[in-house]
């Protein structure tokens, strides 16, 4: 192991923490100024930004005619996403002793979750990387995006200080640098790892997907830290619908091929479909009936990830 690849990966880490809390600042401090609800900030602004890690290394990844790591990249981020990720919020959450509650409006983007995840698996079962099926996916997330901008009514959300200027930059400037830091971080890990002779299935779902989802946890800890489940929801819905319906685009319109064994990967799909669910009902229960944060669905989320990673070994 190279001191170059732990200058990477300290690096990645200390600037994931730093930009992650300016990331929560500044968006809810811009979603205020302009009049945008703090769930289509963090499904569009803060999802696509932290779904950037995902993009980059799918292109390298499709670059390097490796479409299989960016199925496994792909399929690895969304499970990180809900099992480790809110898995690991809800933890946090719980021994913190906060309450997790939803909010109405949420109720659709569940629906969608559910429904671009379905049209993943459906792709995948025929031909994840043909035009057609890059096609249906771009196709599906202008949709999506259209529902947002049709269903976003003005934020009443209040926030004590709104005299910071150049708001926009720095939001953007925090997502930067989070890409960066996650781009960090997957590297030291890639340079890591190789050197174990690892196939291309379990480097995309295990190093690039936990890498590129540093982000994610980051922005979802600080966030929930803050009391904005609505966001954090926002967030890794956005981020989860992007990965499918963007990421998965990727090696189709680049012309990236190679034989595709869907039924290999249906125990990864299903347990994907599993979580999901899970995901978006305790979402959904939680709208009418705020608790404290459930250790039980945390330690479920956990197992279930552990399971994962199991399966995309064998």
């Amino acid at each position: 192991m190279s001191i170059l690849t732990i200058f990477y990966i300290v690096t990645g880490i200390v600037l994931v923490w730093v930009s992650a809390e300016k990331l929560e600042k500044y968006s809810v401090l811009a979603s205020n100024k302009y009049g945008i609800s703090p769930f289509l900030i963090g499904s569009t602004i803060i999802a696509f930004g932290t779904s950037a890690p995902e993009i980059l290394t799918s292109f390298f990844a499709a670059l390097e005619n490796k479409p299989l790591m960016v199925v496994g990249n792909v399929i690895g981020s969304n499970v990180a996403n809900i099992a480790l990720v809110f898995g690991l919020t809800l933890g946090v959450l719980f021994y913190k002793n906060k309450v997790f509650s939803s909010v109405k409006e949420i109720s659709l983007n569940l629906i969608i979750l559910i429904v671009s995840t379905l049209i993943v698996c459906l792709v995948l079962f025929f031909n994840p990387f043909s035009k057609l099926s890059s096609l249906l996916l771009i196709s599906s997330l202008i949709v999506v995006i259209l529902i947002w901008y049709k269903a976003d009514t003005v934020s009443d959300f209040q926030v004590e200080e709104l005299k910071e200027e150049h708001l926009i930059l720095k939001l953007l400037m925090s997502i930067f640098f989070l890409v960066l830091a996650a781009w960090l971080i997957t590297r030291g890990a890639l340079d890591l790892l190789v050197s174990f002779g690892a196939g291309e299935l379990f480097i995309g779902f295990t190093v690039l997907a936990i890498g590129t989802s540093i982000p994610e946890i980051a922005a979802s800890l600080a966030l929930a830290l803050k009391g904005r489940n609505e966001t954090v929801a926002g967030t890794l819905i956005g981020s989860n619908i992007f990965n499918g319906l963007l990421v998965l685009a990727i090696p189709g319109i680049m012309g990236t091929y190679t034989n595709f064994n869907y039924i290999k990967w249906v125990p990864l799909l299903g347990l994907l479909l599993f979580v999901t669910v899970i995901f978006c009902l305790y979402i959904f229960l939680r709208i009418k009936e705020p608790k404290r944060a459930s250790i039980s669905i945390c330690i479920l989320l956990f197992i279930s990830y552990f399971i994962s990673l199991s399966l995309a070994y064998t």
